[in-house]
């Protein structure tokens, strides 16, 4: 029997997808809106603030992972076939439509025009290598990590201390992003160096949350009875919030705004935030739940938060370029930020909401055309990112 539904994870796979949002949309008013205008500093502010947006949705893919396959005996076959329906293969198919919309829009790129062999080729190159340059290289960081799960679920079941492995697993996590982002230097020896050279897009750079995700699933039952002070987690949280924004700005003013593109999720400091803002943000759920309403809305984003990763990258251009052309510019006002967010996020949710009607559901969005067979009361997450 499957394992009951969590409809906190639910929502926390709702707020990470929204976070997604803010972090692409204010990163052009942290690149390009002038730094003494009120824009730039918002803008940095929910930047920065964003920036746990990726390990929370690498720690609940990782939760929803091991929560299902836990106390299961794990069918390899049956595994990886749905990992690649579910999710390898709208990759696919969203990597294929952003070459082509990259024809379209990019006049240095070539890609309808080829010969098919050469297109073939191209594809495939921009698929396994290019795509580490766009908005959906995280899909496959995560592939990554459910090809190696088979493995991490023999290292979660055997724990027997989580406290002390978590602890363990932190430190080490801890001084690679810190060696990763000051002292990395090349080996000579090509998987090492590959791994140190693209950590920031394969799992070496993001296995902690996922594990993480795996040690509180197996807890579950354990974890959930915690009495967690409320007051004191949020503290935490606001507390390492400022400092992950502190650091940014302090960033900004010696080294000028083009250095704010270095300060990513993967440093030291948005670890330390991830830590306080996952249970908190649990916490924040579980008060939501009783709204009605929200719930159906958060329950609804969830559902669609894959698909609206793949869609929202391109609605973002062209709603940037619809309030640039209305107001002559959209970095400089503070209004245009909240249009060019608002216009993305209810036009990604409605183009999902469209496709969810249609048979492309289960290419575009990894959501089955059949119906589940059992009860709604147990898990059967949507594809996580």
């Amino acid at each position: 029997m499957a394992n009951s539904r969590i409809i906190e994870l639910d929502f926390m796979r709702a707020f990470a997808i929204l976070m997604v949002l803010v972090l692409h949309v204010s990163a052009a008013y942290v690149a390009y809106s002038p730094p003494e205008s009120h824009a730039f500093y918002i803008g940095l502010i929910l930047n920065q603030w964003s920036r746990i947006c990726l390990p929370l949705f690498v720690f609940v893919s990782g939760f929803g992972i091991f929560y299902g396959y836990g106390s299961n005996k794990l069918n390899l076959k049956d595994f990886y076939l749905q990992r690649f329906r579910a999710v390898f293969l709208p990759y696919l198919v969203w990597s294929f439509i952003y070459m082509i919309l990259r024809d379209i829009f990019n006049p240095s790129f070539t890609f309808k025009g080829l010969p098919l062999k050469q297109a073939f080729l191209s594809y495939l190159e921009w698929t396994l290598k290019e795509n580490i340059h766009t908005p959906i290289w995280f899909v496959l960081m995560i592939i990554q990590l459910y090809l190696v799960f088979p493995c991490l679920l023999k290292l979660v079941k055997s724990v027997k201390n989580p406290l002390r492995f978590t602890a363990v697993n932190f430190a080490i996590y801890f001084f690679l992003t810190i060696y990763f982002k000051n002292f990395m230097t090349m080996s000579g020896i090509t998987i090492i160096d590959w791994l140190q050279r693209y950590y920031s897009v394969n799992f070496v750079g993001w296995y902690f949350y996922f594990i993480l995700g795996g040690i509180v699933a197996k807890y579950w039952k354990k974890v959930r009875r915690l009495d967690l002070n409320k007051l004191r987690l949020i503290m935490i949280y606001i507390i390492t919030t400022c400092f992950v924004i502190i650091e940014a700005y302090i960033g900004f003013i010696n080294y000028g705004q083009t250095h704010l593109e270095s300060y990513t999720s993967l440093r030291p400091m948005v670890l330390i935030n991830s830590m306080a803002a996952i249970p908190a943000f649990y916490l924040f759920a579980q008060s939501l739940i009783k709204y009605g309403k929200i719930t159906k809305l958060l329950n609804n984003i969830s559902r669609y938060s894959y698909g609206i990763f793949f869609v929202h990258p391109q609605v973002l251009t062209v709603v940037k370029i619809i309030i640039g052309k209305i107001f002559g510019t959209y970095t400089t006002r503070i209004l245009q930020l909240i249009l060019v967010f608002s216009l993305t996020l209810v036009c990604s949710y409605a183009i999902c909401r469209i496709i969810d009607k249609t048979r492309l559901r289960e290419i575009l969005l990894g959501l089955s055309n059949k119906k589940p067979r059992q009860s709604k009361t147990f898990y059967n997450s949507p594809p996580s990112i």
